[in-house]
């Protein structure tokens, strides 16, 4: 999570850094109370303040230098925002959250920062990590506008939840909750605003929210400052499928009419001409919606068995393989608590061991690894199932990184709302060290 650097912006010495617009028009031009009314028409949920920093980049934003920028994030946002807001509305997060991905990364999905962040949401390796997003030779989720959005707006409802306020929940997407929670403590106020908190922040993140409130306003107002949307290279229209096999994006493009460098920038998440889709783990594609389109070419492209399965297979076995990874028990250790350390489930060890209940596990080489066969997982339990009784309830101690969403996926039939149902849970802040029943009826 990343987002531009910008030069600090010294205060007015007569303005307030917190400025709420309703109760001070009389301390601005007509020209700016006029701006504010806009300003106060366009803000939804979360509240957009103006001050001299806001102003600073609302001036930047509309400058005639910034036109050309603005008018391509213009252009490119038809794309993004139409995917943006699908998931935004599934996962209960406010719409105008969709501009901070352009203070983020203008829309760039290759963009790499400094830290090594990267997507249009700059989401680092291991926050991507704890997110489940997938990486490896074939992909890197952390470019997919679907898989990376879902995780956001996952990192945005934890946050919103620990701090109750939109726009702490967005500015420790930048410095991180830790960062936040420590500066809010300095501040020593019981409900302290961003901009009381502001001065206890990053540079980066002092800059964060005004960037984020000057490019809401400006893009959300763009005909009044008569910004209009370039063309860009995500013109068309596009249709989003699930493909559940690998396929050749060569053949997709030559089937839609399309360059394939043009295809790969709707798909920028495939590092390579190919869709590794699976049964197990479909994978999303996005087909534009071009004139000339060959039915019969895109159907064979999409159905049809591919050379590359084979050679896909290959490299992927090659890749679990390299990602191997083996422990020695020590004394005192059990299943349960190998698998917290590694973060898998005791079916895997078992499953990867050709362990069974009363197998014993001291001084012995366990492979300790991710991921795994689900085939062979399913075959494990079966297994163990004859020979062990059947447990109604599990319990599962919460590691850093966990949110309740993520800690359902581990369990079939359960779900997010039966968590927080059976461990009295008001809402989905979590701790690491709790621990949760888990049961099933």
């Amino acid at each position: 999570m990343h987002a531009f650097t910008s030069k600090p912006l010294a205060e007015s010495k007569n303005t307030p850094s917190s400025i709420s617009p309703k109760d001070t028009l009389s301390a601005w031009n007509e020209e700016e109370r006029e701006l504010i009314e806009r300003m106060q028409a366009t803000s939804k949920t979360i509240p957009l303040t103006y001050n001299e920093k806001v102003k600073y980049f609302i001036d930047k934003y509309t400058s005639a230098n910034y036109r050309p920028y603005m008018s391509r994030l213009l252009g490119l946002s038809k794309h993004y925002f139409a995917v943006y807001e699908k998931v935004f509305k599934d996962m209960q997060i406010p719409d105008e959250v969709k501009y901070l991905s352009l203070v983020e990364s203008s829309l760039d999905p290759h963009l790499v920062s400094r830290s090594g962040a990267v997507g249009p949401w700059q989401f680092i390796y291991t926050t991507a990590r704890l997110y489940d997003l997938d990486m490896n030779a074939h992909i890197d989720e952390r470019k997919d506008i679907y898989t990376a959005t879902y995780a956001v707006s996952k990192y945005l409802k934890e946050a919103y939840d620990m701090f109750n306020d939109w726009t702490l929940a967005l500015a420790s997407y930048n410095c991180g909750r830790g960062a936040m929670q420590r500066a809010l403590a300095r501040t020593g106020l019981e409900s302290p605003t961003f901009w009381d908190v502001a001065p206890y922040l990053p540079q980066e993140t002092q800059n964060y929210i005004p960037k984020y409130i000057a490019m809401t306003y400006v893009l959300s107002n763009a005909a009044y400052y008569a910004i209009e949307p370039a063309e860009t290279e995500l013109d068309y229209t596009a249709k989003m499928v699930m493909v559940d096999k690998v396929v050749d994006l060569r053949h997709i493009a030559k089937a839609i009419n399309m360059d394939l460098k043009q295809l790969k920038h709707y798909n920028p998440a495939y590092k390579k001409s190919v869709v590794p889709g699976s049964v197990e783990k479909p994978k999303r594609l996005f087909l534009p919606v071009t004139p000339n389109v060959n039915d019969s070419l895109l159907y064979l492209a999409l159905n049809a068995p591919s050379s590359l399965t084979l050679e896909y297979r290959e490299e992927e076995e090659v890749m679990v393989a390299e990602a191997r990874k083996t422990y020695r028990v020590k004394k005192g250790e059990t299943l349960t608590s190998i698998a917290r350390k590694f973060g898998v489930t005791v079916q895997d060890l078992k499953a990867w061991n050709n362990l069974s209940n009363k197998s014993i596990i001291a001084g012995r080489q366990l492979v300790v690894f991710k991921p795994v066969s689900t085939t062979l997982a399913k075959n494990t339990s079966s297994r163990n199932k004859t020979s062990a009784p059947k447990s109604r309830t599990a319990y599962y101690t919460v590691k850093k990184g966990d949110s309740l969403d993520k800690i359902a996926r581990k369990y079939d039939g359960i779900t997010v709302e039966k968590i927080k149902k059976d461990n009295g849970l008001k809402g989905n802040l979590i701790k690491p060290g709790m621990r949760l029943k888990i049961r099933k009826d």
